[in-house]
């Protein structure tokens, strides 16, 4: 009931009027209230049907770059892995290879066969892989891979050296074999400097073959073989 005072006059006019005017603004932001947030919770269920379960976005952790080595250098060979390392590789085989020989040297079964044809057992300094055609065909065309042969001729063994180049391999051998078996290598050479070359062990005969040869220099030595072999 609205009476006919200023205040209730007032009162009445608001209801009738003014709080139409209020109420309606108000339903609208009410509304489009509504409306987004059920637009935001359509939006969060397709990302949860898309994302596999347990997946974040801020939350993951992005690797960082490895920090580059002080001052450019390489980094260092982590303690277990010097296998990849190329230099720790090469020495290691080379400190096997000598064994080898050495034993080859003082007279392993290999080295006391000494007929027909073997891949060279020395394989230092002045060995050459791709000549084992070379001096397997050096060898057959002089001896038929026999290093016995020539005895009581002027050239002996597998390769046919004569006396003054037996004598004089021994000579281009030493420093090598000091710096590989030591004393007891050279003591070795010095008995092999007396010895004729058919009386040589293949292991030395090999190696005196490469030293002469030394890398193409010394093929007059084998005149022939020239035309047939190189």
């Amino acid at each position: 009931m609205c009476h006919n005072t200023p205040f209730q006059g007032d009162k009445c006019q608001f209801l009738r009027h003014g709080g139409n005017r209020l109420i309606t603004p108000w339903k609208v932001i009410v509304n489009r209230f509504a409306k987004l947030g059920r637009n935001v919770g359509l939006g969060a269920l397709a990302l949860a049907l898309v994302l596999p379960a347990g997946s974040t976005f801020a939350n993951d952790a992005v690797p960082a770059p490895p920090a580059p080595a002080a001052g450019g250098e390489e980094p260092a060979i982590p303690v277990g892995d010097e296998g990849n390392d190329p230099g720790a590789d090469a020495a290691a085989r080379e400190k096997a290879r000598i064994a080898m020989e050495t034993a080859h040297a003082f007279g392993s079964k290999k080295s006391r066969d000494l007929i027909g044809y073997e891949v060279s057992l020395y394989q230092g300094k002045w060995y050459m892989p791709k000549r084992e055609k070379l001096r397997k065909c050096l060898s057959k065309i002089e001896s038929h891979h026999h290093y016995k042969a020539g005895r009581g001729g002027t050239y002996r063994g597998a390769y046919q050296f004569s006396r003054p180049l037996t004598r004089g391999v021994t000579w281009m051998m030493q420093p090598e074999v000091r710096k590989e078996m030591g004393d007891a290598g050279v003591d070795l050479i010095q008995k092999l400097r007396k010895t004729p070359m058919n009386k040589w062990n293949r292991y030395w005969q090999d190696r005196a073959f490469w030293t002469v040869w030394k890398k193409g220099e010394g093929r007059s030595h084998w005149r022939a073989g020239k035309g047939r072999c190189f």
